[in-house]
């Protein structure tokens, strides 16, 4: 699937709801969790890609859950949704529970690596 029809079926499928994209070259030999708009801004019209899904929030936070063993949690904070997440050092971080404080805490935690 090359670039630009993969722009078209993002068109096509994607909802309010969906944040997110998961792709893979066709040789899957590579996977990787991206926000849905930086995808389309990077992705090269000519670019092959073998496939991808769309991911809600809720859905990418599932994954986020499963990639940090459980060093994330959902709460609130002065009525706002927030993430903590507990850092591989030990440090507890504070983040706004949003798709670019999800996308940022899954790189650091998949080391832009991630196994299916």
């Amino acid at each position: 699937m090359r670039g630009d029809e993969i722009l078209k079926q993002i068109k096509e499928r994607r909802t309010d709801d969906h944040q997110f994209i998961k792709w893979w070259r066709k040789e899957e030999d590579f996977l990787d969790f991206d926000r849905i708009d930086t995808f389309i801004e990077n992705i090269a019209l000519g670019e092959e890609i073998g496939g991808f899904d769309l991911f809600t929030m809720e859905e990418m936070w599932e994954n986020l859950e499963k990639v940090t063993s459980s060093r994330v949690e959902r709460t609130q904070k002065r009525g706002e949704d927030v993430i903590v997440w507990r850092r591989g050092s030990g440090e507890e971080q504070v983040c706004p529970y949003n798709a670019e404080s999800m996308m940022t805490i899954f790189d650091v935690e998949t080391h832009g690596d991630y196994i299916d």
